[in-house]
């Protein structure tokens, strides 16, 4: 495994979440958010299971910029 970061939520100060990173060797994305709330979760569990090794997080609207450069540096891969 090869993380390479991203970036972190500008407005997180110290805290260092959420966080984004590119896995160079599998191009997996790799995130770091707040926990689900229990509404949240319930809302998706609705649409379907949520197996024991996964996770719902939130990743806040000001953090799109990072999204898509994490993509553009998955596509150069």
């Amino acid at each position: 495994m090869n993380l390479h970061l991203i970036g972190k939520d500008p407005e997180s100060g110290d805290h260092g979440s959420p966080t984004l990173w590119l896995d160079t060797d599998t191009r997996d994305l790799v995130v770091q958010g707040w926990a689900a709330d229990e509404l949240t979760r319930a809302t998706c569990l609705a649409d379907g299971p949520i197996p024991d090794h996964e996770a719902i997080v939130r990743i806040p609207p000001r953090m799109i910029p990072l999204l898509r450069e994490v993509l553009r540096v998955a596509d150069a891969g």
